[in-house]
């Protein structure tokens, strides 16, 4: 009997997490066009729409929350990874860092894009005030460290809510990136 209340607990506390980390688009919604201020990758220096500018291809976001940087940094690891592999497919991806600071968090982000070496990932900056926040339903709560949108021609296939770039991370984020860019 304590077994069974055991998970019974483990189950309404697991539930109950969950519904508090919920952010983002879900699966077939639509990205919609938004202007971050891009510090690195292919549009560095503008704050060009990246899914306006990209159109269809196959695409990712990365939208942070005070994520820890090694975690973003993992991501931007993999993302590279999988641009290089995509690059005939044309596979792009962005991590946009979601700030109230958005001036001190660029130098940041400046810091990170330069140590990392990483220049193909677009790494941006938005103001968590700024529109796109509420239509990309990005949810800025602290228990929100990041949110992933995997997606093509528009629209959702796949989204990671506090993603963790560990091992099995890693290989969900990959299969997604995969099941857009064949």
């Amino acid at each position: 009997m304590k077994k069974v209340i055991g998970i019974f607990a483990v189950s309404a506390v697991a539930f109950a997490f969950a519904g508090t980390t919920k952010s983002g688009l879900e699966k077939g919604e639509e990205v919609t066009p938004f202007h971050p201020q891009h510090v690195s990758g292919p549009l560095a220096n503008t704050s060009n729409c990246f899914p306006c500018t990209f159109k269809n291809r196959p695409q990712v976001q990365v939208w942070v929350n005070g994520d820890d940087m090694k975690n973003v940094g993992a991501i931007a690891k993999s993302l590279e990874g999988a641009m290089a592999e995509y690059k005939k497919n044309e596979f792009k991806a962005m991590v946009v860092f979601v700030t109230s600071d958005v001036d001190a968090t660029k130098k940041v982000v400046a810091g990170v894009a330069k140590s990392t070496g990483y220049s193909n990932i677009a790494m941006s900056v938005l103001d968590k005030n700024d529109a796109a926040v509420k239509n990309y339903k990005f949810n800025t709560d602290k228990s929100v460290k990041n949110t992933v949108f995997v997606y093509k021609n528009w629209k959702v296939a796949s989204k990671m809510v506090n993603f963790v770039a560990d091992k099995a991370g890693l290989v969900s984020l990959n299969s997604a990136i995969a099941g857009v860019a064949k």
